[in-house]
């Protein structure tokens, strides 16, 4: 019988060894080292789970109230760590196609143009 071989989450070839950038930016929120690239992997992260997971179920709504939390000046990393770690498990167990159609989707609308 022929060995299966898991599907990982986008992007990940060892699931015991690859931080997750999300949780990454996780630790470093508080830190004096927190960045612009900290909060866009966060964003990325709640976009895409929001774009992937049903309208209306339980992760679907951690992904928005994360993304609102994330667009406060000051970040509490006590209210995003639940979110934060809700998300990214259930982004981790999702096929991989179901992930990239997210992304996909996500990158159609930042290319469409400004109507104003």
């Amino acid at each position: 019988m022929k060995k299966r071989r898991k599907l990982l989450p986008l992007g990940i070839k060892k699931r015991t060894t690859t931080e997750l950038p999300a949780l990454v930016a996780l630790g470093a929120v508080g830190q004096p080292w927190f960045c612009e690239q900290h909060l866009t992997d966060l964003m990325a992260l709640a976009m895409v789970c929001q774009l992937a997971a049903e309208p209306g179920s339980e992760v679907h709504a951690a992904a928005e109230a994360l993304f609102a939390l994330l667009g406060r000046e000051e970040l509490d990393p006590s209210e995003i760590a639940p979110l934060v770690l809700a998300v990214n498990d259930w982004t981790q167990r999702q096929p991989n196609g179901r992930i990239q159609d997210a992304i996909e989707r996500l990158l159609l609308v930042s290319q469409q143009p400004v109507v104003g």
